[in-house]
């Protein structure tokens, strides 16, 4: 499974809606806009992981964690509706208000993202740190050993 993926055309009919799309891509008869507009979204999402060195980048230039492909694509709706003068409704904003808000947060560092490999970066401090019991009696053996008892 893709960790990363690269936002496409094709997934906007999960956002928008059959004649809103048919109303941009007429509009937009060469195209260039819609994929600016993904290209513009992806690298604001990418600058926001970026912003937090606790993340880690994909090499890959166009690509997004998989995490994030919901605020992405309605953040790209909002943009395109805009574009092209179509209605935007309140929900719309309010998706696109949300989306903005968790970019601010991973800018932040509130929220981290999922490493291209799968794994959640967790930061030094974060990391839980086992300290096993020093050998009794200078031994070097492993194991827990009982504390000697006092003699009284």
């Amino acid at each position: 499974m893709n960790h990363w993926i690269t936002l496409t055309a094709d997934m906007l009919p999960e956002v928008i809606d059959q004649a809103e799309l048919d109303a941009i891509t007429a509009a937009d008869t060469d195209g260039s806009v819609v994929d600016g507009i993904i290209q513009d979204v992806t690298a604001s999402v990418r600058e926001a992981i970026a912003a937090n060195p606790a993340n880690v980048m994909d090499l890959t230039r166009d690509t997004i964690p998989r995490t994030l492909r919901p605020e992405a694509l309605d953040m790209i709706a909002w943009r395109l509706l805009k574009r092209f003068a179509v209605a935007v409704s309140e929900s719309r904003d309010k998706a696109a208000t949300s989306a903005r808000e968790r970019l601010e947060a991973v800018r932040a560092g509130t929220h981290r993202v999922i490493g291209p490999d799968g794994r959640m970066p967790v930061p030094p401090g974060k990391r839980p740190y086992v300290q096993g019991p020093r050998p009794a009696y200078g031994s070097g053996a492993p194991g827990l050993f009982p504390s000697p008892r006092r003699r009284r």
